[in-house]
């Protein structure tokens, strides 16, 4: 179990560069492409292994998404990489309390939205 959660933890920091090597001005256009291409294939609900086979479903998404986020890094500049890293770094540290701030403006939008529907139905 916690060789599956350090690896999690490491997927985390290699997609948050990933995501910070996307925003980079020096990140080729190819690269940009293809991590691209690889969410549009992980959000897609075309797959290589149908999703309605119980496991194996899930198994192409598992497995597609870090191998391109982890083949894709080792294609970045080096300059662009160690940028990436510092702000994704720098990211980390505040995510905790973005991930706080986003749950609580989720939260107000789901009492704001039954609050409206009260209203609607019972006035």
């Amino acid at each position: 179990m916690a060789r599956l959660l350090g690896f999690l933890k490491l997927f985390r920091k290699d997609l948050l560069i990933m995501l910070m090597a996307m925003r980079h001005p020096g990140t080729p256009k190819a690269i940009k492409g293809m991590m691209v291409a690889a969410l549009i294939y992980l959000l897609s609900p075309v797959d290589f292994i149908p999703d309605t086979i119980p496991l194996l479903g899930l198994l192409d998404d598992a497995v597609i998404l870090p191998a391109a986020v982890c083949g894709l890094l080792q294609l970045l500049p080096y300059r662009v990489r160690q940028d990436s890293e510092e702000r994704a770094w720098q990211l980390e540290r505040r995510l905790p309390y973005l991930l706080l701030g986003a749950s609580l403006v989720v939260f107000l939008w789901v009492l704001l939205l039954i609050w409206a529907l009260y209203s609607l139905i019972f006035k």
